[in-house]
């Protein structure tokens, strides 16, 4: 009985093990920042820029969201299974309808797969999909004009989804204000909320309070819990500073060359709690498979 056991867990054993060096082998789905993805650098910078720009009021706009994803390699894997495993990983649309589409393109393997929600399986039913692969989109890549061929696909998907009666999007028309309100917010507190708590409790408690306080304000405005972090380490280094002599001596370079300019650059927004540029991520919506496969 005991030999037994040994073996079906030994079995067990190899079985995980080969699972877990099979999924080593996987490409990385890279994490959505935008909506286009173009890890593997077929599209011109330009016209990237450009249909980021599109895509982006397209998904405020309509609500539904389209995602272009270009990547080197995905050998093992199918295209249906890596844009699958995309799809589960973005959860592109809205939750409530599932309304986002993903167009892959695999540039060493020469193939191509649109992956479509379910809430728009009825708009682009797995014929059309297909079409949209190899009628439009494969012409233009066999040419080498892969942004002409992109856009083209991009707008027949369009096309597609505005024939579906697909519910409006919510109204956001406060969010650009509500974003300009608390950085507002943030600048004042160092300043003047900073200045009090300090005249309180006394410089180093003061200051830790204050960047307590801002790390409140940026989780209650929905930022995330990385940017609250560095805001509030930020906020108490500038209460400390102020008055002192180190912040007027010094303050000018750290201030805008490395301290608060370079987290508001670059770790605050790779983050995605602001909204701005690296602020674009899935709705929530699901995915039930549909879709099609190509090449060029």
């Amino acid at each position: 009985m005991l030999s037994i056991i040994q073996r079906c867990g030994a079995f067990a054993a190899m079985l995980l093990t080969g699972m877990c060096l099979f999924a080593a082998d996987l490409a990385v789905i890279p994490p959505l920042t935008a909506p286009v993805m173009d890890g593997a650098q077929m599209m011109q910078p330009e016209a990237r820029v450009q249909l980021n720009s599109h895509l982006t009021q397209y998904s405020r706009e309509k609500g539904s969201q389209i995602i272009v994803l270009t990547v080197p390699a995905i050998a093992p894997e199918t295209p249906f299974d890596y844009a699958t495993r995309a799809m589960q990983q973005y959860e592109p649309g809205r939750r409530d309808v599932s309304d986002g589409v993903l167009l892959l393109l695999v540039r060493d393997e020469r193939k191509t797969h649109l992956a479509v929600g379910r809430g728009l399986e009825g708009a682009i039913p797995d014929v059309y999909a297909k079409r949209i692969l190899d009628d439009v989109l494969r012409p233009y890549l066999q040419q080498g004009k892969t942004d002409e061929g992109i856009y083209a696909a991009v707008s027949q998907i369009e096309k597609l989804i505005a024939g579906e009666a697909l519910p409006a999007p919510e109204q956001r028309s406060g969010s650009e204000g509500d974003g300009i309100d608390g950085w507002m917010m943030l600048l004042v507190l160092p300043f003047f909320v900073g200045a009090f708590l300090k005249a309180v409790f006394g410089r180093s408690l003061g200051s830790l309070l204050t960047g307590g306080a801002v790390f409140g304000l940026v989780m209650l405005l929905g930022w995330g819990l990385i940017a609250a972090i560095i805001a509030a380490l930020v906020g108490t280094v500038i209460t400390f500073l102020l008055g002192s002599g180190a912040f007027i001596s010094g303050g000018g370079g750290g201030l805008g060359g490395g301290g608060f300019g370079s987290s508001r650059g670059g770790g605050w927004s790779s983050g995605g709690g602001f909204g701005g540029g690296g602020g674009f991520s899935g709705g929530g919506g699901s995915f039930g498979g549909g879709g099609a496969s190509g090449g060029w």
